[in-house]
């Protein structure tokens, strides 16, 4: 074997350790994520910020393609010919893939934690609660995230009922969380358009425009519709939350266009 094909085996042979310790990691921290949530009594924030930190150490890996390119792989291959900028190709490749299938985990881990949580909380909300008056039992709602005024069926007489805070907490950022895995399909359809877009490098035809357009109209009304099934308040924001992703649709092609 020539010099110039053990530098190639070797740069590859090292590239598929980076990418096989890569989903070793993932597989590693979704495991210690959910852990941790359990093991916290659903300590949803203690448990975003150990996400964070194996998050940090994850990305340490792709930096390291580079590091090893720099410092050892392109010095090597330099020295007995012109082929480096074909290898280097392969790491910056891996690189862009690792990072999607990062953030792509991410997405997923978060709703993840974010449905159990939830349903630890609905747990806890499902207890029995009873009317100040008289006793008899009455139920809160589980779509609605804050303190509640429930009229008693047997005196009228009305409760005031304060959920605890982890129940409470289900009504912003962990229904929103719940809500991006169950549209995850919509969204890799809006991510596919805006990437061809991308691609065009401020020429795309207009067809492709439309394209984009229809799917972010798609996600973020699928979207905005899978949190109202978690949080029934949030009806009342669904007209002007639609509105203002339309505006930044408008905003963003305005500026990509002229």
């Amino acid at each position: 074997m020539d010099k110039k094909q053990e530098l190639i085996n070797k740069w590859d042979a090292f590239l598929l350790k980076i990418e096989s310790r890569f989903t070793d990691s993932l597989n590693h921290a979704k495991e210690a994520s959910v852990n941790q949530l359990a093991e916290s009594d659903y300590d949803f924030e203690t448990t975003m910020r150990g996400w964070q930190g194996m998050k940090a150490q994850i990305r340490q890996l792709t930096d390291k393609i580079d590091e090893v390119w720099d410092e050892k792989v392109e010095p090597q291959m330099e020295l007995i010919g012109d082929f480096a900028s074909d290898e280097y190709s392969k790491g910056s490749i891996l690189s862009d893939k690792l990072e999607e299938n990062l953030q792509w985990f991410e997405r997923q881990l978060e709703g993840e934690l974010s449905q159990l949580f939830y349903d630890h909380a609905i747990k806890i909300a499902d207890k029995k609660h009873n009317c100040t008056q008289c006793d008899a039992e009455i139920q809160i709602r589980n779509d609605l995230f804050r303190a509640q005024y429930i009229t008693c069926s047997f005196c009228n007489t009305v409760n005031t009922i304060a959920p605890e805070a982890k129940f409470l907490k289900v009504g912003w950022g962990i229904v929103d969380n719940i809500a991006k895995v169950k549209t995850q399909t919509e969204f890799d359809v809006m991510e596919a358009a805006i990437e061809a877009i991308r691609l065009h490098r401020g020429q795309a035809p207009e067809s492709y425009w439309e394209t984009y357009e229809k799917a972010h109209s798609e996600y973020w009304n699928s979207f905005f519709k899978a949190r109202i099934t978690l949080n029934s308040e949030l009806q009342n924001r669904y007209d002007d939350d639609i509105k203002r992703k339309q505006k930044e649709f408008e905003n963003y092609k305005k500026i990509q266009t002229t």
